[in-house]
């Protein structure tokens, strides 16, 4: 195991994660096909870090923090770069993903 904290692991696959599913939005089917190397890299770094990050901490925590904190991500990159729409509803469900993330963190005692 890599002698870097597993947070900052985590991190970077969360960043990995991010890329990855941006240059998928980009990609557009195969209308980009060079976009899909960030598609494989992004991901490729994403699980390659978690399988480390996982031998120090919890499945449970590694994993719905980065499945959150990257869906939190993902929709402000929607937003600012995609120009999605984002409702109140969205707003209060990203909100609520991340008082989710918060009462993880906590939990674990960091």
């Amino acid at each position: 195991m890599s002698t870097i904290n597993p947070w900052i692991l985590l991190t970077i696959a969360i960043l990995g994660e991010l890329a990855g599913t941006s240059f998928l939005k980009y990609a557009n089917g195969w209308e980009r096909p060079w976009a899909w190397a960030g598609v494989i890299g992004g991901f490729g770094t994403a699980l390659w870090l978690l399988a480390l990050v996982i031998q120090k901490m919890d499945i449970s925590v590694v994993y719905a923090i980065w499945s959150g904190v990257g869906i939190a991500m993902v929709a402000v990159v929607g937003v600012l770069v995609f120009h999605e729409t984002m409702s109140w509803i969205r707003v209060a469900g990203l909100l609520l993903t991340i008082l989710g993330i918060l009462l993880l963190h906590l939990d674990t005692g960091s």
